[in-house]
């Protein structure tokens, strides 16, 4: 049980402002620098840990353009742990001391993967077995009807080697996959996730990746991987059921990093996505998915509270009313030149263009809805549009799954 990617939407501090690779060299970092950056940040460097490994990636200093309508601010930064660092017990308490030591003010999970690697199902089913009835219609796939495979047509058989269900913009998207025939290309050589393997007990041998049968006969294991992928949308964890069964009243668990700090409670989120986002039934046909029989994966833990995560709610669309509103004002405010009533103009067109800030900001955050201030009044100088329009301009930006 692993996280694979961990990646944190944070702003630098005002008072460290810049933390650039200098700084972090100054601060007694090894840094590695890359010469160009990405399509939103000019920058982009790795941190190496204390025994000069590949650590973190941060990318920052928001490019000119279109960046400063997506939300970002001169302090915004994107910082990743490197795969090889997910695989550490201890990798959020290490990103969670790494914010806090240089003082960055966390925003929110960018995006975050939740991994079970195994030999078998709980239950005894082989993964590729239980795949090929699965595209066989055997079964059937509650929630996520998006799919797309990926296998091998061999001469003696058709082998499948990955499914996904969700699609690009999904909240949570699913996979399972032979890792094993993953790792065995040269493009993707992980000793770090085999010896994972090795501590766990899937393997027997961490160099010749086999495992003793009950004879004590080496063998070759296929080892398969379920893994959940969730992107910046994901908002909170909802309590769903108390630990007698019966349903509460819904209460909100933020999506923080203390969501996922120890190897229980990643257990406990992959159990709460499995059920809700690996949930099969027997194919019955003329029958509703919902009605079928359910197809045991897992064994759930189900003496606990379960939890199921919601998206940010979507942005509304401007208010017709505020926009007549906001452009008789604007007339009005042109045809009168006392100045007490241009001045009381200004004050209701201003509260009315804080309420659509705050409509459609993904955070009700001071700092986010100042970031969205500054670029409207960016682009008020120079272009002339209205603000509602400007608006629902960067409400499609800020809502682009590619930026946030």
């Amino acid at each position: 049980m692993n996280l694979d990617w961990l990646e944190v939407y944070c702003l630098e501090s005002r008072d460290r402002f810049p933390c650039n690779a200098d700084y972090f060299r100054n601060q007694g970092y090894f840094v590695k620098e890359r010469p160009y950056g990405t399509r939103l940040y000019n920058q982009m460097f790795t941190i190496e840990d204390e025994k000069g490994e590949p650590w973190l990636e941060v990318r920052r200093d928001p490019a000119s353009g279109d960046s400063s309508f997506c939300g970002l601010v001169p302090e915004s930064t994107h910082i990743r742990l490197v795969n090889r660092a997910c695989y550490f017990d201890d990798a959020v308490h290490r990103l969670r001391e790494f914010l806090l030591r240089h003082d960055y003010i966390f925003k929110r999970i960018y995006r975050i993967d939740v991994c079970l690697d195994f030999e078998r199902f709980d239950f005894g089913d082989k993964p590729e077995a239980f795949l090929r009835r699965y595209l066989q219609h055997k079964y059937r796939k509650i929630n996520q009807c998006k799919v797309a495979n990926y296998g091998e047509d061999n001469w003696t058989d058709f082998a499948w080697e990955s499914v996904s269900w969700g699609s690009r913009k999904s909240m949570v998207s699913t996979k399972m996959y032979n890792k094993s025939k993953e790792l065995s290309s040269a493009s993707h050589d992980k000793p770090y996730i085999t010896y994972c393997w090795f501590q766990n007990g899937l393997i027997s041998d961490p160099v010749s990746l086999t495992k003793l049968d009950k004879d004590g006969k080496p063998y070759k294991p296929d080892i398969w991987r379920v893994e959940f992928s969730m992107k910046s949308t994901a908002d909170n964890w909802l309590v769903i059921e108390d630990q007698g069964g019966k349903k509460v009243k819904k209460k909100a668990v933020p999506h923080r990093l203390s969501m996922f700090d120890s190897k229980a409670k990643l257990w406990e989120r992959f159990e709460e996505l499995a059920f809700h986002y690996f949930h099969f039934k027997y194919y019955e046909e003329g029958q509703r998915k919902d009605r079928c029989k359910d197809k045991p994966l897992f064994d759930f833990n189900r003496d606990r509270e379960f939890h199921q995560i919601s998206a940010l709610p979507p942005a509304s669309k401007p208010d017709r009313d505020d926009r007549i509103l906001v452009n008789r004002l604007e007339k009005f405010k042109l045809v009168h030149m006392d100045m007490k009533v241009r001045q009381a103009c200004d004050v209701i067109l201003e509260a009315l263009r804080s309420s659509e800030i705050r409509r459609i900001s993904p955070s009700r955050d001071p700092l986010d809805v100042e970031a969205l201030r500054r670029a409207i009044a960016y682009r008020m100088k120079w272009k002339d549009k209205e603000v509602v329009e400007v608006v629902e301009e960067m409400k499609n930006l800020l809502f682009n799954d590619e930026i946030f």
